[in-house]
């Protein structure tokens, strides 16, 4: 039968189309098989949360109201129709029988999750104290029963009636993701199932193309034609349901048959990959927006860097015990070895940024770039010019994967013609492999030496000793240039050490670096004293007045005295802790952390050392690195030639104060409180000690889901730096209180979510204020061109461009096609004749030609919108923006 096709006077065209009908062969079942899907939903999700925890409940109340309820709602489902009514007032009972319960389902919901938290966390210890535990059974019960009662409804409703995935997934999945989140296997038959079911209902709602038209009749439109709704009986949604489930489970099947032959485990690289995601999710931070993309992208594989590491967005800090560098020392010490990787200076706005670039060129600094002197050399000139210290040390770095781009030096290294210096901050090698670098340091107690020997002093020399004449040339113009040499070639200067000027050990370099100390002590003074000027700042000076009005320090043992009553002071106020949590968005860092909440970690107190110390006067920076310990020496490997190779963990990952002592140089200078290690509980926490009290440290021992045991490693700089989050698998780490994981997890899709929205409307706003200011510029020509401009842009939208520059032949196109109907006849002829004697003719268009050319784009913009159906307004509204 051939399609014939009939119009009417209104427009209306009428299409018929041919109807096929088939014998009824074989029975469809179609209400069997979605019932049969529905109950594999809703008993896979039940079944599988009851294998992850072992819950405390009425056992034989749940089974049998899980089956009166799930059979209540598939009669009301199957039969369709009227007895839909009867499932909406259910739904509107639902609601207020929880209303009536809601201090049971409470109850419920605390001892629920103190089970998850408990099996989660490995521990004994409740998250929600102080319930009453004989009412753990039918709270429990309760809210179980409740559970299934809307879980009944939805996948009764959204797998008989309307097959769709979206609201069964949202009651499913995360009751199954609690468990995953964690590292609590799910039941494998269950788990598959219920994944076989989201498969199935995903196939049941897209197998009819969108057109299920749940045996009524109406019409379809598309474009401007009408077609009659497919009405075929025999509908094949449910079958294809079952075909899937039926194919997931058999591949599940054969995959346990596969693994269990082939003793086949998931590696610790993946579990560990999961709580790296999973953590980077949790602490996701629009306030933080770079860094928590980083610490995501990082997560995911991705090497994405941003510069933007607030302090305070991190609320605690994990371990994934894992080596960072390794180092090789030639002979142990005692002390600690700080391997500094980055300094920086000016502390604004919760961050620390380095000086400007502007502060090297100064009058101060250009004579260190002048003579190819450097401030880092000051420190190990005065070592070997004192000859307090013992012989050098030689270390070897080499640095991990994650830390390639990175380098680190330790403190006083001895100038070496490999040595690359950055201004007065940092020293690495050049000359040898990537990611690895070799110093010779002074690895002494760099402290203890300065406090015996500072005093105020002054050193002379011959000029005439020194042997070496390009450095003699140097000294002598230097010299003379800031008046330190008589007449007769005698320099001489003050120092606070009674230096050894003896050319065996003080080679001239080092005796020109000690000589040019005065002028870096006052670039010194000039660029690291500064505290910001605002209430949070003066507000801390005020709380640690006592310490800090204590006179002038000039000499490097008073400063190191001053610093140890700031630290002293530390110690009593505040408490060492690795879960301190978030700084609120609108305090300060240091402030929030001395005066609120007196918890943080190396990160805390380094920082508020620093602006401390500077109020006391003493010039200091903010440094992050790593930090090697007497014990991690020890258990390091000796080498043949008796050098001694350590692995330097993440948890060796460190934040401290760099301090500038007169004439001396910068040294580390740790305000962080001292730390003891104690294996009695499985919760890390930490108090701080001052020189009057005695505190016992707690450490964390767990097991991670990949059988790993991770201890976090305390002593006294055995912390990490808030600029970087380091994980772990040890998951007690967790803050007191905080939402449900899952459910924070959700938070941040929607805030995700929301925040993409939010960009969209912006994005809009600033496009559309900057075309009114374009189209309405007081300049009639720029006003014209833009108008032309925006025009243009308006007709790709019909798929018309102007080829080659043919303005004219272009709209006489236009005109062609669209004059009369998407604006008045001939005005774009108009429009590009005034645009182009605009542009090319050197003419200024008056007023009215202007309004003439807007009125016409005007037209244009609103034909196009309006002729636009609704996927295209969208469109043109948000994505291209030209209405």
């Amino acid at each position: 039968m051939k399609k014939r096709n009939t119009q009417n006077s209104n427009g209306i065209s009428i299409s018929d189309s041919i109807v096929m009908s088939v014998k009824q062969k074989n029975a469809n079942p179609r209400k069997p098989f979605s019932v049969a899907i529905t109950l594999m939903g809703f008993i896979s999700v039940i079944m599988s949360f009851f294998g992850m925890f072992d819950l405390n409940c009425n056992t034989k109340a749940v089974f049998f109201w899980g089956l009166a309820i799930l059979a209540f709602y598939i009669t009301l489902s199957v039969k369709g129709g009227k007895a839909l009514y009867i499932y909406a007032v259910s739904c509107l009972f639902f609601l207020f029988a929880a209303y009536k319960k809601l201090a049971v389902l409470v109850d419920g919901y605390k001892f629920i999750y103190n089970v998850i938290y408990k099996t989660s966390f490995s521990t004994r210890v409740n998250y929600y104290k102080k319930l009453k535990y004989i009412l753990e059974v039918p709270s429990v019960t309760t809210l179980i029963i409740f559970y299934m009662w809307l879980l009944a409804m939805i996948i009764c409703f959204f797998t008989i009636c309307r097959p769709n995935p979206v609201l069964p997934l949202l009651v499913t999945f995360p009751v199954l993701e609690i468990g995953m989140y964690n590292g609590i296997e799910v039941p494998i038959f269950w788990g598959m199932l219920c994944i076989a079911y989201w498969l199935a209902l995903l196939a049941m709602s897209t197998i009819d193309v969108g057109e299920y038209s749940g045996g009524q009749s109406g019409f379809v439109r598309k474009n401007n034609l009408f077609f009659p709704k497919r009405h075929m009986k025999l509908k094949v949604t449910e079958k294809c349901g079952m075909l899937m489930i039926c194919s997931v489970m058999t591949t599940a099947l054969l995959a346990a048959v596969v693994m269990r032959f082939t003793d086949y485990h998931r590696s610790d690289s993946l579990n560990q990959k999961r709580i790296d995601i999973a953590d980077a999710v949790e602490d996701f931070s629009f306030n933080n927006l770079w860094g928590s993309l980083e610490r995501l992208s990082a997560a995911l594989g991705f090497n994405f860097e941003s510069n933007d590491h607030k302090l305070g967005e991190n609320s605690r800090i994990r371990y994934k015990n894992i080596t960072d560098l390794t180092v090789t020392i030639s002979y142990p010490v005692t002390c600690p070895i700080y391997l500094k990787g980055d300094v920086n200076a000016i502390y604004k706005d919760n961050k620390w940024d380095p000086l400007p670039p502007s502060a090297y060129k100064s009058e101060l600094y250009t004579p260190f770039n002048q003579y190819n002197v450097h401030p880092q050399d000051l420190l190990p000139s005065v070592f070997a010019a004192i000859n307090k210290c013992s012989n050098p040390n030689r270390i070897h770095i080499i640095t991990g994967p994650r830390n390639s781009k990175n380098s680190y030096s330790p403190y006083c290294i001895i100038n070496s013609e490999n040595n690359v210096y950055t201004d007065d901050t940092m020293i690495q090698q050049s000359g040898q492999k990537k990611g690895e670098s070799t110093y010779t340091f002074v690895s002494d107690n760099l402290l203890d030496i300065i406090c015996d020997m500072s005093q105020r002093t002054k050193s002379t020399f011959y000029i005439g000793d020194i042997l070496d004449q390009e450095y003699m040339q140097k000294i002598m113009d230097y010299s003379k240039e800031n008046g330190l040499m008589n007449n007769d070639g005698i320099v001489s200067f003050e120092t606070n050490y009674p230096l050894i000027i003896d050319e065996r050990r003080l080679n001239p370099q080092n005796l020109l670096t000690l000589e040019m100390q005065d002028r870096y002590n006052r670039f010194a003074y000039e660029n690291y004293l500064r505290v910001p000027d605002n209430k949070a700042m003066r507000e801390v000076r005020e709380e640690f007045s006592d310490v800090l009005n204590v006179g002038e320090a000039d000499t490097p043992a008073a400063q190191i005295e001053i610093l140890n009553n700031i630290k002293y002071k530390l110690a009593d106020m505040c408490d060492y802790t690795l879960n301190p949590g978030k700084t609120p968005y609108s305090e300060d860092f240091v402030n929030h952390f001395l005066l609120k909440s007196k918890k943080g970690f190396c990160a805390h107190f380094a920082s508020s050392g620093v602006l401390l110390a500077r109020m006391a006067g003493i010039p200091a920076r903010y440094a992050t690195g790593y930090v090697i310990l007497e014990k991690d020496i020890n258990a390091g490997k000796t080498n043949y030639d008796g050098s001694v190779t350590i692995n330097v963990k993440d948890n060796r990952k460190h934040a401290w104060a760099e301090v500038y002592l007169i004439g001396t140089g910068w040294v580390p200078f740790e305000f962080t409180a001292d730390r003891e290690l104690s294996d009695d509980t499985d919760e890390p926490s930490s108090q701080t000690t001052s020189p009057n009290k005695t505190t016992t440290t707690k450490a964390t021992t767990t097991t991670s889901s990949s059988g790993t045991v991770s201890a976090s490693q305390s002593s006294a700089t055995s912390l990490v730096p808030a600029t970087t989050t380091v994980t772990s698998t040890s998951k007690a780490a967790v803050a007191r209180h905080h939402l449900p994981k899952p459910v924070r997890t959700i938070l941040v899709f929607m805030l995700l979510i929301a925040s993409a929205v939010a960009f969209i409307l912006i994005r809009r706003r600033l496009i559309l204020d900057s075309r009114d200011k374009k189209l309405s510029a007081r300049n009639t020509s720029e006003r014209v061109i833009n108008i032309y401009s925006y025009a243009e842009k308006l007709l790709t939208e019909l798929n018309q461009k102007c080829k080659y520059g043919n303005y004219k032949s272009f709209a006489s196109k236009v005109e062609k096609w669209y004059g009369g109907v998407y604006f008045n006849e001939g005005d774009f002829e108009k429009l590009t004749d005034i645009a182009l004697r605009t542009r090319f003719g050197n003419t200024v268009p008056t007023e009215e030609e202007a309004e003439l050319c807007l009125k016409t784009v005007k037209q244009l913009s609103e034909t196009i919108y309006d002729k636009s159906d609704r996927m295209h307004k969208l469109r043109l509204t948000y994505i291209s923006v030209l209405k």
